[in-house]
């Protein structure tokens, strides 16, 4: 049986672009630490769902939940638009739809809404991946790549819609404040089918180490959301990464110099650092992780999908190349997939 792959995939940002200078501007920062976060972050834009004219960091519960409604309907369609025009396909040959969000909730929920904009058939299969943070799109692509194995003449999409701007928090918290810093707005779309050029997923592997649960996730003091990131994700990440990308290697009898391609998730600028020194990897390993995080910032979930998307873009590849996907999440986990074009 053929394996599943990705036959097109497509990002979106919405349209304010704020440099790392200009949103400090609008912050409450005035010490060096704090500003340090934003200005040594290895960024140098981000794209975020805020009027620059009228945004103000005091929104309301209600004012925060309606731009999320709005950003991510708005750029989740973007992405599945660009997604559809790439793979030739239409609306109506998705079969199944696995949608993920981590930055807010919606009931009827992303999937309903994108079914009615794009006219998606009546029977439609779907699912949604919520609250498992920066890795749920790699869960999501386990759900279309399980689906696939089930119905091989079948198409699935995922769609991966984070407006992490609705997320901004204000107290005295260090890792507050480094939050604020580097997370963003972004969406992409994937078209997954059994037959037709496109990277294969050849296999998947999950790591959870839920003795590490209080590390990372939201906490929602007065309803309002609050990232929290705690200091000791930088080193768990790192020992994480390694052991997956191990197991990868080992379930599959290959060596770390046969994977062409390095598509991690862009957490920040330590965590890189941190694995490319554990992995041995090079520069050019990590050019494509680096080149999102400095141009878009973290877009939790959507990211990985972004480098993906970057290394597609760039015309590196060639047929028979591996690639291995790593990105992190709550709970601890790191979700892995083996990918060859």
């Amino acid at each position: 049986m053929a394996h599943p792959r990705i036959i097109a995939l497509a990002t979106a940002n919405p349209v304010a672009e704020f440099s790392q200078e200009e949103l400090l501007t609008i912050s409450p920062y005035t010490d060096e630490r704090r500003r340090g976060f934003f200005l040594h972050s290895g960024i140098e834009r981000r794209h975020l769902y805020l009027d620059k004219t009228s945004f103000r960091p005091t929104e309301t519960t209600d004012e925060l939940n309606a731009r999320y409604r709005e950003g991510s309907i708005e750029i989740g369609c973007k992405a599945i638009r660009r997604a559809l025009e790439l793979a030739a396909c239409s609306a109506q040959e998705i079969d199944f739809l696995a949608t993920t969000s981590c930055t807010g909730r919606l009931c009827p929920g992303l999937d309903a809404y994108f079914v009615r904009e794009f006219r998606m058939k009546e029977g439609i299969q779907r699912v949604h991946v919520g609250d498992m943070g920066c890795a749920s799109a790699m869960i999501a692509l386990q759900q279309a790549h399980n689906y696939l194995m089930a119905f091989p003449d079948h198409r699935a999409l995922v769609v991966s819609v984070e407006i992490c701007s609705t997320t901004y928090y204000l107290d005295d918290s260090l890792e507050t404040a480094v939050a604020n810093a580097i997370f963003a707005d972004g969406a992409a779309a994937a078209i997954l089918a059994s037959e037709g050029p496109g990277i294969e997923l050849l296999g998947h592997m999950s790591l959870v180490r839920p003795e590490y649960l209080e590390l990372m996730g939201f906490t929602y003091p007065n309803g309002r959301p609050r990232i929290l990131l705690s200091k000791e994700i930088r080193g768990i990440a790192t020992s994480m990464i390694k052991t997956l990308t191990e197991g990868i290697l080992a379930r599959y009898h290959l060596k770390q110099e046969e994977v062409r391609f390095w598509v991690l998730h862009s957490a920040g600028r330590g965590v890189l650092e941190r694995a490319q020194r554990a992995m041995g990897l090079n520069d050019d390993d990590l050019a494509f992780s680096r080149g999102v995080l400095r141009q878009y910032g973290n877009m939790s979930s959507a990211t990985a999908l972004f480098v993906l998307n970057e290394v597609v873009k760039s015309g590196q590849a060639s047929p028979g190349d591996l690639g291995l996907m790593i990105a992190l999440g709550p709970g601890f986990c790191a979700e892995g997939a083996l990918l060859r074009w």
